[in-house]
């Protein structure tokens, strides 16, 4: 688990919604669900949410649901469950975890990250578990965690404690080829799946020495977010441990060798990441945290971070911002804390005619590009 924080954090058709709004205005798209985390569009558009279903207290049933989000014929949505009833493990802090991230595989299956441990009366936590979220699946749901629509489920939480860990909390899942990676916020790390069903540790997050005179002097990392790259490798957010000081995290790359690199840093909290289709970075932030480790309300963000390191915010004031979602021109977010899905219609950057370089910019940089690139067409 985060065993460093307080945060431990209609249709089957594509869902084409944009007429109606201007930029700069925002949709409630869904409210009332139980700390949403994850959001993720399939191959068809179509947006699922999971929630982590955080119950009242550590005794009741766990209540986390993956679903998928159903725009009715008067223009309101609906959210449609999947899987339900998702277990909710408390530490000896009192700090959940559960449902976590969602994914795609290029099957289209469903990859869920559940955090927790794989251990008592939590059987299917600290797991990947792999669903199949085909209308034929889905008219026949919603099921149990374990129940029909379940393709497969492998238990990460026992290899990470064997392997001399301190702690498990698998976050968020990627398929990167024919293997899944699979960042673990408990263990600082990054492990594969691969297909023949081994795990190993791919990479381990350092700790992070924290400026001077901060009490710890050191944080730990937390990924809490990995996605593919596009070329081989993948993306890594990271949430950083408490005391959670702003500009101490970073967006890193991961190559297939498990070598690490720093893509962007100065950044603070982040929970999730998405690749705009200008190749620009787009991040959540869950912002600031108090001295007892507590989120400060309406102080997290949504920002892009561009191929030179450099950023700037697109939406802020927003309470736990946890996951995000680019469809079209539009930003999804979800909000752990206050439970609801919003759109920020035309805020997501759009690709830029002659920035060859991905910078966000169009300059003697991308001319360079084009005069070394001079030639007869092959």
């Amino acid at each position: 688990m985060f065993d460093k924080t307080a945060f431990h954090l209609a249709t089957l058709f594509t869902l084409s919604i944009t007429a109606g709004l201007s930029a700069g205005l925002k949709e409630v798209i869904l409210e009332g669900l139980s700390s949403p985390v994850g959001l993720e569009a399939d191959a068809d558009g179509v947006i699922w949410v999971s929630e982590m279903g955080v119950p009242a207290t550590p005794n009741d049933p766990g209540v986390g649901r993956v679903g998928f989000i159903s725009r009715n014929l008067d223009g309101t949505f609906t959210h449609v469950p999947l899987i339900e009833n998702i277990d909710v493990a408390f530490n000896q802090m009192g700090e959940p975890a559960g449902a976590h991230h969602i994914s795609f595989a290029s099957d289209g299956s469903l990859l869920l990250a559940v955090g927790g441990p794989n251990i008592g009366p939590y059987p299917n936590l600290g797991s990947v578990i792999r669903y199949d979220p085909t209308f034929g699946s889905i008219i026949d749901g919603p099921y149990s965690v374990d129940g029909d629509a379940t393709i497969s489920e492998t238990p990460i939480f026992p290899y990470i404690m064997q392997s001399g860990f301190d702690d498990s909390n698998v976050y968020s899942v990627v398929e990167i080829g024919t293997d899944l990676w699979i960042a673990d916020a408990g263990a600082n790390a990054v492990v594969k799946l691969a297909s023949d069903g081994t795990i190993s540790t791919l990479a381990v997050f350092p700790d992070l020495v924290n400026p001077k005179g901060t009490n710890p002097p050191v944080s730990q990392a937390v990924p809490t977010r990995i996605i593919a790259d596009g070329e081989g490798g993948a993306f890594v957010v990271v949430l950083t441990g408490y005391p959670f000081v702003a500009g101490g995290a970073s967006i890193h790359r991961l190559d297939a060798a498990g070598n690490l690199s720093e893509f962007a840093t100065g950044l603070s909290t982040l929970i999730d990441v998405e690749i705009a289709a200008d190749g620009s970075l787009i991040v959540s932030s869950a912002g600031e945290f108090n001295l007892a480790g507590q989120p400060v309300p309406f102080t997290g963000s949504v920002s892009r971070v561009r191929a030179d390191g450099s950023s700037e915010t697109l939406i802020e004031n927003l309470f736990l911002p946890t996951g995000i979602e680019i469809v079209g021109e539009d930003l999804w977010v979800t909000s752990l804390a206050l439970g609801n899905v919003t759109r920020f219609p035309g805020l997501a950057p759009q690709a830029c005619f002659g920035d060859l370089n991905g910078d966000g910019r169009v300059d003697a940089a991308d001319l360079g590009l084009l005069i070394a690139a001079w030639n007869a067409c092959p």
